[in-house]
C-alpha cells in the first residue's frame, strides 16, 4: 500500500508544531520526517512467481544529507539481508535498490528509511504474483542417431531462453545417460546459444541439455547418439570343419564361422567364401549373433584352402582359412560274386 506512513521516534515529544509529521527535539528545534517511495515495482504490477526482480526506491530528508539516511528492504515480514545489503546508505541521489524474488505468499515489498534522529518512514507496495514459466531448451548438435568414435571430439550445441531471466542468468548443464554430468566447457551467450565440445566413452548415450532459471524451474531437451571404439577390422573365425578334414566329392560340406565388429552388427557385414582350387564359392549372411554358414557339395577332388573374408562399413577386412581334402568317391560295392 503505497504511501503507508510509519513514524517511530526515539526522542520524547515536548510539543507540537504547525507542520504535520514533524518532531520537536530536546533542543527545541523542529525535526522533519524522512520520506521513502518505492518506484519499482508499482502497485498491482504483475511479476512472475520466483523470478529475479530488482526493486528500486527513492528516499530523502529535508533536514539531513540524503547519504546520511539508513534504508532497509522487507519482503513481506522478512528482511532481505542476502539479496541486498541492509542498514546501508542510499546513493547521492537518494536511490536504493534490492534484488528480490516474489512468491504467492510474499507479494508485499516494503522500504523503510531512518534519519539521524531516529525518525522512520516506510512505504509498501503489493504486486500481483503470476505463475512463471520454465526455460525453453533445444539441442541442435549432435543430432539424434549420430555416430561417433571414442576418439572423436563431439560438438554440443543448443539454445536456451526464459520468460523471466536473461540467457546468461540460466544455469545449464549437459548430461549423459552413461557418463553423468559432462565436463565439456559449455558457455551461454546473450542470444541463448550454448556451445561445448568433448569426447564420450563407447555406448549408446542419451544426451540431455538442462536449463534452470533463477526461480528454480528447469527444463531439458534430449538426443540419442552412438559412440564406438577406435576403428578396427572385423574378427572372424572358422569353427567347422576342423583343419585336415577329408570329404568325398559330392558330399554336402558345412562350413561354420563366427564374426564380430567393433561398430557394425554381424548381419550388416559383407561375407564371401573362396576355394584355393575352385575360386568363388559365393556369399552368405551372418545371423544377429554372428554365426555364418555355407553349404556346398560342388568342391572338386583335391586339397582346398577354404577362405572366408569379411568387410565392414569402414572398408576394413579380415580373413581366415581352413584346409580340407576332397577325395574321389569310394567305389560302390555291388555285392557281386568273384
Amino acid at each position: 500500500m503505497q504511501g503507508t506512513l510509519r513514524i517511530l521516534s526515539s526522542v520524547l515529544l515536548l510539543g507540537c508544531t504547525d507542520k504535520a509529521g514533524d518532531e520537536v527535539s530536546d533542543t527545541g528545534r523542529t525535526s522533519a520526517m524522512p520520506t521513502a517511495q518505492i518506484t519499482a515495482p508499482t502497485t498491482g504490477e504483475q511479476i512472475k512467481n520466483g523470478a529475479l526482480y530488482i526493486a528500486r526506491g527513492l528516499v530523502s530528508d529535508p533536514d539531513d544529507n540524503v547519504e546520511s539516511l539508513i534504508v532497509h528492504w522487507f519482503l513481506g515480514d522478512e528482511e532481505k539481508p542476502r539479496e541486498c545489503p541492509q542498514g546501508v546508505r542510499p546513493d547521492e541521489d537518494g536511490i536504493t535498490q534490492c534484488d528480490v524474488a516474489f512468491s504467492r505468499d510474499k507479494p508485499l515489498i516494503r522500504l523503510r528509511v531512518q534519519d539521524d534522529e531516529g525518525n522512520e518512514y516506510e512505504d509498501g507496495v503489493s504486486v500481483e504474483v503470476i505463475e512463471a514459466s520454465a526455460p525453453t531448451v533445444t539441442i541442435s548438435a549432435p543430432t539424434t542417431g549420430s555416430e561417433f568414435r571414442e576418439t572423436d571430439l563431439i560438438n554440443f550445441e543448443g539454445t536456451v531462453s526464459d520468460g523471466e531471466d536473461f540467457p546468461e542468468a540460466l544455469s545449464i548443464r549437459w548430461e549423459s545417460s552413461l557418463s553423468g554430468i559432462l565436463d565439456i566447457g559449455s558457455t551461454v551467450d546473450a542470444d541463448g546459444n550454448v556451445q561445448g565440445a568433448g569426447a564420450l566413452t563407447p555406448g549408446t548415450h542419451t544426451i540431455r541439455l538442462w536449463a534452470e532459471d533463477t526461480s528454480g524451474r528447469e527444463t531439458n531437451a534430449e538426443t540419442m547418439i552412438f559412440v564406438f571404439p577406435p576403428a578396427a577390422a572385423p574378427v572372424v573365425e572358422i569353427s567347422e570343419p576342423e583343419g585336415g578334414s577329408t570329404f568325398e566329392a559330392g558330399d554336402l560340406v558345412l562350413f561354420v564361422a563366427t564374426v564380430s565388429d567393433e561398430r557394425d552388427t554381424p548381419d550388416s557385414l559383407d561375407v564371401s567364401w573362396t576355394s584355393s582350387a575352385d575360386g568363388d564359392l559365393g556369399g552368405s549372411s551372418a545371423t544377429a549373433d554372428g554365426r555364418i554358414e555355407l553349404y556346398t557339395s560342388s568342391l572338386s577332388v583335391g586339397p582346398h584352402a577354404i577362405t572366408i573374408t569379411v568387410v565392414d562399413s569402414d572398408g576394413r577386412s579380415a580373413s581366415t582359412s581352413v584346409v580340407i581334402d576332397v577325395t574321389e568317391p569310394s567305389p560302390i560295392d555291388t555285392g557281386g560274386a568273384d
